[in-house]
C-alpha cells in the first residue's frame, strides 16, 4: 500500500509513503518525514505581484506562517474519531481475549489489546476534555460478528481491523493541520502497521504481501 498525500501551498506535490517505510520508521522518522506536508499546509497564499509594483516589494509582503502545534477544532473532531476507534479496538480485542488461545498467541493478543487501550489514553491526554471517551457503537456493529470463533478466525478479523485501522490514519493524516496531532497520529500508525504483520505472522502466514498488508483495507473515517 502506497499512502499519498498532496501539500497545500504554492505548488502542490504528492507524496508517497510506502507501508514497507511505515514498518521500518520510528516514531521520530514519521514525525520528521511529515514536516514538509505540514509546513506546505500552513504557509500563506503567495502574493500576486500588481502591475507597476516591483517583485521585491511584494516579496516583503508576502509572509509564511508556522504550522500549529495544537490541534485546530477541525483536527479535535478527526482525533475524537481516532480515539473512538481505539477504543472499539480495545473492545473487541477483550471480546477475543475470551477464546481459548495458545499461550504464545495469547501474550501477543493481550499486549495488542493494551496497546491500543493506550493510545486511546494518549489521544484523551491531546483532546483533554473534549474527548469523548467512548467506543464507536456503529464500529462495534460492523465488526462484532468476525470476532467471533477460533483464535484462526479471531486473528483473521484482528488483522483485518489493524489494516483498516492503517489506512484510516493515512486519510486522517492527509487532513490534520496540528504538528502535535499529527505526530501522535503517526506514531499510532506505524505501530498499527506492525500489529497487522504480528498478527498475519502468529496465523502462520509466509505470503510477504500479506505480512506487509500490500492490499489494504479501506478507511474508516466517517463510519463511527
Amino acid at each position: 500500500m502506497d499512502i499519498e498525500v498532496t501539500e497545500i501551498g504554492h505548488v502542490a506535490a504528492p507524496q508517497r509513503v510506502g507501508r514497507r517505510a511505515l514498518l521500518g520508521a520510528g516514531v521520530g522518522g514519521a514525525a520528521l518525514s511529515l514536516l514538509p506536508l505540514m509546513s506546505g499546509r500552513a504557509s500563506a497564499s503567495t502574493t500576486t505581484t500588481p502591475p507597476g509594483e516591483s517583485t521585491s516589494t511584494a516579496a516583503a509582503a508576502a509572509s509564511t506562517t508556522a504550522p500549529p502545534k495544537r490541534p485546530t477544532d477541525a483536527d479535535v473532531a478527526l482525533l475524537d474519531f481516532a480515539q473512538q476507534l481505539e477504543l472499539t479496538a480495545r473492545a473487541l480485542y477483550d471480546k477475543a481475549l475470551a477464546a481459548k488461545w495458545p499461550a504464545d498467541q495469547l501474550v501477543v493478543v493481550t499486549t495488542i489489546r493494551e496497546a491500543h487501550e493506550a493510545y486511546a489514553q494518549s489521544l484523551s491526554g491531546l483532546l483533554g476534555r473534549k474527548a469523548s471517551g467512548t467506543a464507536s457503537e456503529a464500529l462495534l456493529r460492523q465488526f462484532s460478528t468476525a470476532w467471533a470463533g477460533t483464535p484462526d478466525k479471531l486473528l483473521a478479523a484482528a488483522y483485518d481491523f489493524e489494516s483498516a485501522a492503517v489506512a484510516t490514519y493515512a486519510e486522517i493524516l492527509g487532513k490534520l493541520q496540528g504538528t502535535d496531532a499529527a505526530q501522535l497520529i503517526a506514531s499510532i500508525q506505524i505501530a498499527e502497521a506492525r500489529h497487522g504483520t504480528a498478527l498475519a505472522d502468529l496465523a502462520g502466514s509466509s505470503d510477504v504481501g500479506e505480512l506487509l498488508v500490500d492490499t489494504e483495507a479501506a478507511s474508516l473515517l466517517g463510519k463511527g
